[in-house]
């Protein structure tokens, strides 16, 4: 393959960070293509644990070389750090990390609009209070700054007062940022950044290098949190599906394969429709055993039983052509698993919801397997082919820890058994 999207088959945390960074070692790019801080992506490397929000999840011990494209809003402050924490271990690693020119910034204001529309909400809907709706609704409304703008201090000085003037009268002066302060602020990220040999690229003078080698494309959060076609509002403001990869310059058709990520069982954070959510006890017990707390807010996430007839529209929504699936040993040990193979909505059994608003109304229909005690147990593989069997999608690789080397391929698990 030289062309591999990889994606959020549920609702994000599904462990893409880890899969991206096993796969990455086969790739020359590794390219974020959307998305903000709000999204946290842990890799282990030669033992040690890296949680990146913004870079892409490159391996550190190879030639790979990272790329943030202009779909992302882009926290400059964070991503030093992120750089910063990475340099510790590979001095020189900033300068294989490349931004587009025409990706957009996260201001400090946009973390003061984002608590202050969330605190202002009848019913919140659970943002990671990183800016990122803010700055994604600034992109649109065309009051962002974009990376170039920090380049020509006039434009940026000018662009930043007049942007502002609005947010102030908007606001009523309650915004503690001002035009002043976000100019040193920027002016400081830029130097810092220089500092660590970043580099600067738009995707126009990139495209006849990623078509002559091989680019890994790494989505952020899941398909059931896009923009378009989430559990809309409960969404992110971001593209999370491969369609994504329209903002580097790509089309869909170039990708040789979609890989959708997925848990053995299904989990989300923050608010909104969760069909299979399962409460109480039980549901308590996989969280605990799952560690199923977000690395970006350590928000405890809700768990669910494995959710088809979503994973059957991620797979329309998305293109995707296989699937990667986690934490199937959090699942040791249980005597039973159910399956959610249904949705029962208005008194009719759909096995894919129409829209995203099917996702409020569904009433779960589950059939019940039996489980295994580890992934080597043939319970387990025939739980994968009822997964493959109904969803119409082949699960290629299976991840059965948090290390990146902890996966193997279907296959290899086959011979192994």
């Amino acid at each position: 393959m030289k062309r591999l999207a990889i994606v959020g088959s549920q609702w994000g945390d599904e462990g893409k960070g880890k899969v991206v960074n096993y796969f990455s070692e086969k790739f020359e790019w590794v390219v974020r293509f959307s998305g903000g801080a709000n999204a946290g992506h842990t890799i282990y490397y030669k033992g040690k644990k890296y949680v990146n929000h913004l870079l892409p999840s490159i391996n550190p011990g190879n030639y790979s070389k990272g790329f943030l494209g202009a779909g992302m809003v882009i926290d400059l402050e964070q991503l030093i750090k992120e750089l910063k924490v990475m340099e510790e271990d590979f001095p020189g690693i900033s300068n294989r990390f490349y931004i587009d020119l025409e990706a957009f910034i996260v201001l400090p204001w946009h973390k003061e609009e984002d608590e202050l529309l969330e605190s202002m909400r009848r019913e919140p809907i659970g943002t990671t209070k990183r800016g990122i709706g803010p700055a994604y609704t600034d992109k649109v409304s065309r009051e962002g700054i974009k990376l170039y703008h920090i380049f020509d201090d006039k434009l940026l000085k000018q662009r930043l007062e007049d942007i502002f003037y609005l947010k102030n009268n908007i606001y009523s002066g309650r915004l503690k940022s001002n035009a002043k302060d976000v100019y040193n602020y920027l002016l400081k990220q830029r130097e810092e950044l220089k500092n660590l040999k970043v580099n600067y690229e738009s995707a126009i003078d990139m495209s006849k290098v990623f078509r002559n080698s091989t680019v890994l494309f790494e989505g952020a959060q899941g398909v059931l949190l896009d923009l378009d076609f989430g559990t809309y509002p409960f969404v992110t403001s971001a593209a999370c599906m491969a369609h994504g990869v329209s903002s580097v310059g790509f089309s869909t058709f170039e990708l040789d394969e979609v890989y959708g990520v997925l848990k053995a069982y299904t989990t989300r954070v923050g608010s909104g429709p969760f069909p299979t959510e399962i409460k109480g006890e039980l549901g308590e017990k996989i969280a605990k055993l799952g560690n199923e707390f977000g690395a970006t807010t350590g928000r405890a996430r809700s768990v669910g039983w494995l959710d088809l007839p979503a994973l059957r529209y991620a797979k329309i929504r998305s293109g995707l052509t296989g699937f990667v699936i986690t934490k199937a040993d959090i699942l040791n040990g249980f005597d039973e698993i159910k399956v959610c193979t249904g949705y029962e909505i208005n008194g009719e059994i759909k096995e894919i919801p129409s829209s995203s608003y099917d996702f409020s109304k569904a009433k779960p229909v589950y059939e019940t397997l039996p489980g295994w005690k580890d992934t080597n147990d043939v319970n387990f593989l025939k739980y994968m082919a009822f997964i493959e069997e109904k969803t119409g999608v082949k699960i290629h690789y299976i991840s059965y820890g948090p290390k990146t080397e902890e996966m193997c391929s279907k296959n290899d698990l086959i011979m192994n058994m």
